[in-house]
Formats: structure tokens, sequence, C-alpha cells
């Protein structure tokens, strides 16, 4: 009797472990969802979209590379999907299991961090420039110079991601962004620590509300949450920097371990169907790799250079790319730098 009891208590609780429906794990940065747009992508397939959230590139990684999550679509930027696909963590994706995959501007595809686009379709793209209160920042910066400027000490912003930094930071001093060179890191460092002390924080997620309240008045930002702000906050602009600015993009992945393929390839068609994807970019703010999008948005939208890209823009924006073996030295930097 004993036994019998354990083996029906062993069953309810089985039972209850169990998800109602399957589920899509999405793992993806702050703010890119909508409980609405997920609702109906249930009421379409009888999936549940169950959301987690990360704040870099590099916290993604740390996750996968540890075994942890269960997840079965992922965003990672541009760099990190090379890394990534080096690493065994993504799964192939058939260009046949993404139809709408035909919307997708080529100016964003077959690039070089996924050639073929093996791995990845482009899913929401920007810029990384220089956020400012037009109110208060006069004349507007036009280089990355301004971020050293010391009539902002403890007004000015910087992105909480290593990589966006010390790239900037090198571009700053007329050197490849992506510099594998300890000279080259050695030199970028020092100009670091000599902008620590202006520095009000080194913050990414919701970086917005540091402009919005006036904490920061300039700011190394992602056009994305500039575009946010602005719609609280009018004052609130973007500069591209004379020296240009970095382009990042945001991509839809399966993980090779995805627990439900056939629903994230699923969920990944639903997220490139334009109108789908017209909602979010306007809730997002940032740019669209799909051409019917880029269309449909409003004219306003469509004269930010940040939300509909023009080949000018594209052509002197540069991209991250994997540091290889120099990724210990960015890591030694960063944690200098942030210890003080």
């Amino acid at each position: 009797m004993r036994r019998s009891i354990s083996l029906v208590l062993a069953g309810l609780l089985a039972a209850c472990a169990k998800p109602s429906k399957p589920e899509v794990r999405l793992y993806t940065w702050d703010s890119y969802d909508d409980p609405a747009i997920f609702a109906n992508f249930e009421k379409l397939t009888g999936m549940k979209v169950v959301v987690d959230y990360y704040g870099s590139n590099e916290e993604l990684l740390a996750k996968l590379m540890g075994g942890q999550g269960g997840y079965d679509v992922i965003m990672p930027s541009d760099y990190m999907v090379d890394i990534m696909a080096r690493q065994g963590l993504l799964g192939e994706v058939p260009a046949d299991a993404v139809p709408n995959r035909k919307f997708l501007d080529s100016r964003f595809m077959d690039l070089a961090f996924d050639k073929g686009n093996k791995f990845s379709f482009p899913y929401l793209w920007g810029l990384t420039g220089i956020a400012y209160d037009s109110d208060v920042v006069k004349p507007a910066p036009d280089s990355w110079q301004a971020l050293w400027d010391p009539k902002w000490k403890g007004r000015i912003a910087m992105l909480n991601d290593q990589r966006e930094v010390i790239a900037m930071t090198l571009h700053s001093l007329g050197k490849d962004p992506n510099s594998r060179e300890p000279k080259d890191l050695e030199a970028a460092k020092k100009r670091l620590i000599e902008q620590r002390p202006l520095v009000r924080a080194y913050q990414s997620e919701n970086q917005k509300a540091l402009l919005i309240n006036g904490e920061a008045v300039l700011a190394q930002s992602w056009s994305v949450d500039v575009n946010l702000a602005a719609r609280e906050k009018p004052s609130i602009k973007f500069a591209v920097p004379k020296e240009g600015a970095f382009l990042w993009m945001d991509n839809l992945c399966v993980t090779k371990a995805a627990p439900n393929r056939e629903g994230a390839l699923k969920l990944m068609d639903y997220l490139l169907d334009p109108e789908v994807a017209l909602k979010l970019h306007q809730k997002l703010g940032g740019g669209t790799p799909l051409k019917p999008v880029a269309e449909k948005m409003p004219a306003e939208a469509r004269g930010n250079p940040t939300i509909v890209p023009t080949d000018a823009v594209i052509k002197k924006a540069r991209w991250l790319k994997d540091v290889g073996e120099a990724a210990p030295a960015y890591d030694r930097l960063w944690t200098e730098l942030k210890a003080g």
C-alpha cells in the first residue's frame, strides 16, 4: 500500500511539473518582446512563448556555455553569432524553414559574421553613437571626443558593454576598433581611465531613464534607446560622430540544444512576418531589416536613418568583430576599469 501511494504521488507531481501546453523558450534583450504579439502566436500555434532576458552578449554566451537555460530561440548580436557558431552553440536554420526570410533586405544578409545565413536571420538593427540633451548640450556633439569633455563631469553615461566601450575608445584614438594589439589596448585603457572620473554610470539596460531624468546629458548610446527616450523627452537627440558610428544587428538564432526546434523555427518565421514585425519595431524604436516594414513606417520614422537605413549610413559605420585570442586581454582591461 505504501508503494502504491508513492507511485500515485510521483505521478501527480510529474503531472504538475509538466507544462499544460508546448512552450517555446526565448532568451532575448530587455524589452524585446510584446505580450500581445506572443499571445497571438500562442493562439495560432498552441505554443506558449516563455521569455527571459540578458543585458549583454557576454551574459548570453556565459549562460549557454554553462549549459544553462534550455532555450530555443536567442537573439545574439552580429559578432556573437560568429563566436557562438564556432563554439557549436547554434543550430543550422534551413532557408525553407523560414519562408518570411524573403522579405529581408539583402543589405543585411550574407554578412561576414554568418556567410550564407547558415545560423541566423537579421531581426533588429541600429547604431551606437552619442545621445545628448539638445536643451543642455550646445552645440551638438560631433565627435567621440565629446565623451571626454570635463564640462559634463558626472553627467556622462557609458554603455555597460566592454566590446562597445573599448571599440569606441580605440576608434576615437584613430586605431582599429577591433584591434588585438597589446599596445592599442594599453592606449585604450589609459584613455578610459582618464575618462572614468567623468562618468556617472556604465549602464546599458534602461539607459534611457538616465537621459529622461537628466542624470545624463551626454552618453554613448544605442540608437534604439535614444529613439525611445525621445518619445518622452523630445530634446533627446542622436548624433553620429564624424569618426563614424558603430552598426549593430541583433539576430534570430536557434540553439543547438533547442528542446523545441520545431517551435523555434515557427517563432522565427512569425517574428519576420511583416505585420507582426511592424508592430514590434514601432514599439522598440529600432531599425528594421524587413523591406515591407520599412515601407509602412510612419513618415517620421522613415526619415530617421537609425530606423530606415540609408546606404551612406551603412557604408560609413563600423562593425564589431570577434577579437579571438585577444578576448582575455579585453576582459582584463574591462575588469580593471570597472574596479576603479
